[in-house]
């Protein structure tokens, strides 16, 4: 299968659907780190900047647009600035939709914040529906949280995938039968959603302190996480400077323990702070893959 990937930033999503089996045939992204990352791991990948400029005969043929559209504007963090997607950023949603509209791919692949799912009382979540029914997909949505994927980050997206003339898209998202989840707070092992996916780290080496809770309590409210050291660590904070990840025998410096150059800190944690979760995307991919030979007969 051949993708076409919007708001690729450091190309997670475009990671995981490859290690799904699926080629990467098209980029777009707006920020120049990103960029820089994109043409040193797919250097044969048309790249195109601004996703209002790209045209319909700019995109090659694919079977499968993918993108998680810009989510500022739609996020939690913003409580009391949420434009939706009246903003900006996240009204490029719209910009999406038509290009989709225009190269009608058999499937649609979008990852966002879970507050794309309250924004404006829930209308912003409806739009996104509605267009991409009225585009004649069939559409699934499900949130999925990274640490039942293997991973020892808290980071829960709202994944929505829809599949043209088919109901395939529920197939992808929800396996028949019940899921084992992690009861209570992490002890450094996990029950995965995944059933493909393997066991996480058993131990703990590493500390978590986000700046907004340094000094209080590790149950502090959601804008005053604390810091812990118990297998998981809250999601990375996109502005950089807030959260500090490290060594539990390391001086508290986080450049100590990563060992990224000063120039390059801030470009890193944004990058960071909006990437997705690899084997969460790699897991639906091969999903994808399934599904089009079974409704595709790919």
């Amino acid at each position: 299968m051949r993708v076409a990937s919007f708001f690729s930033g450091i190309g997670g999503i475009d990671l995981g659907l490859e290690r799904a089996g699926m080629e990467i045939a098209f980029q777009c992204e707006i920020l120049p780190f990103g960029q820089s990352i994109l043409r040193k791991h797919w250097p044969g990948t048309p790249l195109k900047s601004d996703i209002t400029e790209v045209q319909k005969s700019d995109i090659p043929d694919v079977d499968l647009f993918a993108g998680g559209f810009p989510c500022q504007d739609l996020s939690l963090a913003n409580q009391g600035k949420r434009k939706g997607l009246e903003g900006s950023r996240s009204g490029l949603f719209y910009k999406y939709a038509e290009l989709i509209e225009a190269k009608g791919p058999r499937w649609v692949f979008i990852e966002n914040v879970p507050g794309l799912l309250n924004s404006a009382q829930g209308k912003d979540f409806k739009i996104v529906l509605s267009t991409l029914d009225e585009l004649g997909y069939g559409v699934s949505w499900r949130v999925l949280d990274a640490k039942f994927f293997g991973t020892p980050q808290r980071r829960r997206r709202t994944y929505i995938v829809g599949s043209r003339g088919t109901l395939g898209s529920a197939e992808v998202l929800f396996e028949p039968g019940t899921n084992s989840i992690a009861a209570g707070q992490s002890k450094g092992t996990r029950n995965f959603i995944a059933a493909c996916i393997g066991e996480s780290v058993p131990g703990a080496n590493l500390f978590s302190i986000q700046h907004a809770g340094i000094g209080r309590r590790a149950s502090a409210g959601p804008q005053g996480k604390g810091y812990r050291n118990d297998g998981e660590t809250y999601t990375l904070d996109s502005r950089g400077s807030s959260d500090a990840v490290c060594q539990t025998d390391a001086p508290f410096r986080v450049r100590t323990a990563t060992g990224i150059s000063k120039r390059m800190d801030g470009s890193r944690y944004r990058a960071i702070g909006n990437a997705v979760c690899v084997p969460v995307i790699e897991w639906i991919g091969k999903r994808i893959v399934e599904a089009d030979k079974k409704y595709y007969n790919a």
